[in-house]
């Protein structure tokens, strides 16, 4: 790599992770809004490493855009525990051969540049890519983003069991995801926003500073 390619990368970032300025009254049918997923290592933020990352788009109108606009292996560079392919079906031997997270940062910068984050326990995705990057000596900056666990609480409707597919299908919607996998996880958590989304439009609170007052820790 030249220190051009050096330079140009570097500016990459800075315009990619400029701070995505919203205004409070924006409506969120026309937000650009992106919902991502990590499958990792592990449930320590500090210490796991992402194995696996998707986003996928929601468009103006809250249309949930097909298919992802980032699906990625990544390789940890550390053995991937037992218990944590119990879970997502990622060894080590599927991540041989996939980018680092520093070689795959430019195009997970480019599928989240401009758009407000939405994710299910996305604080969780949020520190994964914080840590991450730290670790590669890469700027991060916090998108802005709404948290699909939080919003249920806002508005009422935080239940005892937050998997995915049973909250799509306990709200009348078909699972359009598959399970622990980043892509099927990310896609049920745009089609899950999308159905809060029309529950705060429909209470008069459908911009994004409506959104992000209904924000709330859902009771346990």
């Amino acid at each position: 790599m030249t220190i051009s390619d050096i330079f140009d990368r570097y500016l990459g970032q800075k315009q990619a992770l400029g701070r995505l300025r919203v205004v409070a009254h924006t409506p969120l049918v026309r937000l650009p809004l992106v919902a991502i997923d990590c499958e990792t290592t592990g449930l320590d933020a500090r210490r796991d490493r992402i194995v696996s990352i998707a986003a996928v788009r929601i468009a103006t109108g809250l249309k949930v855009v097909d298919p992802p606009a980032l699906d990625l292996l990544i390789d940890p560079r550390i053995p991937i525990p037992a218990r944590a392919v119990a879970v997502h079906g990622i060894d080590n031997g599927r991540v041989a051969g996939a980018p680092t997270f520093s070689e795959a940062y430019d195009d997970i910068l480019a599928a989240l540049a401009g758009c407000v984050v939405v994710g299910h326990y996305v604080s969780f995705d949020l520190a994964m890519l914080a840590n991450e990057a730290r670790r590669s000596g890469l700027v991060w900056r916090e998108p802005p983003h709404f948290d699909t666990v939080e919003l249920l609480g806002g508005l009422g409707q935080a239940p005892d069991n937050v998997d995915l597919q049973d909250l799509l299908s306990r709200l009348g919607v078909e699972p359009r995801g598959t399970r622990h996998s980043a892509a099927g996880d990310a896609r049920m958590a745009a089609d899950l926003f999308v159905v809060l989304a029309q529950k705060l439009i429909g209470q008069g609170r459908g911009t994004f500073g409506g959104a992000m007052a209904a924000h709330r820790a859902p009771r346990r």
